[in-house]
């Protein structure tokens, strides 16, 4: 149905928190939800309680070696992409992201390799960052370096602190429309991973979490083609993966 990259313009910006709560909403809609986890060092598990040691099923493992946890099935696909098994199964279409599920793919540790067996089928594809001096520094080279279609997500905006003003304003001034959406500071989010349970479970009014569910229902909208989505929204399908 789809494929969804979301990556990070450095590292500590939340992409996993973000890619693990955004699979759990998809889920929870009703929807089939895989998240891929490319990383060899990942701490996904604490955010659907799991001990981050344990070994998770690989990208090729059959439907049945695992259920869902907390409504996501949750696959490594780390060791596939670093011997370009991966790349190699999607050109030859033994593995595919065709089918009633949408995938999500956590980049963050992926290296550049593995992002680019991915790109060419992905649908969507989401950078995030946060509003520090860092980001801030480090956002026109990507503008430069990422495909023109990339879509950025602004993570943990606080508007009671001015840095977070200020930043806030100039990336939204810079990006324009690629910027698809803004997600609250919220120390809940933090405070889930470190009880190893989901941010739903944990803080239902959690503001965080309220941001990642509005991104969810427009991913969901584009993943089952609905003709309303447009580009300023989160964007067209890149391929035919959905």
């Amino acid at each position: 149905m789809a494929l969804i990259l979301i990556s990070g313009l450095r590292g500590g910006v939340g992409v996993t928190s973000i890619a693990a709560n955004l699979a759990m909403i998809v889920a929870s809609g009703g929807h089939s939800a895989v998240l891929l986890d490319l990383s060899q060092a990942s701490t996904l598990g604490l955010h659907f309680g799991l001990d981050p040691n344990q070994a998770l099923p690989g990208f090729d493992a059959p439907g049945t070696a695992t259920g869902p946890i907390h409504g996501v099935r949750l696959l490594n696909a780390a060791v596939q992409a670093a011997s370009k098994d991966l790349g190699d199964g999607l050109s030859s279409g033994d593995f595919s992201f065709t089918g009633e599920v949408i995938h999500i793919a956590d980049l963050s540790g992926a290296d550049s390799g593995t992002v680019a067996q991915l790109r060419p089928y992905a649908d969507l594809e989401i950078c995030v960052l946060v509003p520090s001096a860092e980001c801030l520094y480090d956002l026109p080279a990507a503008l430069h370096s990422l495909p023109a279609e990339t879509f950025f997500l602004l993570n943990r905006c606080d508007d009671s602190r001015r840095l977070g003003r200020h930043a806030a304003s100039f990336v939204r001034e810079l990006l324009g429309p690629r910027l698809i959406a803004t997600v609250h500071a919220d120390e809940a989010v933090a405070e889930a991973a470190a009880m190893m349970q989901p941010l739903a479970r944990h803080s239902p009014a959690s503001a965080a979490l309220a941001d990642i569910a509005v991104i969810g229902a427009r991913i969901t909208m584009l993943a089952t083609s609905a003709p309303s989505v447009e580009t300023t929204d989160v964007g067209k399908s890149k391929s035919n993966a959905a």
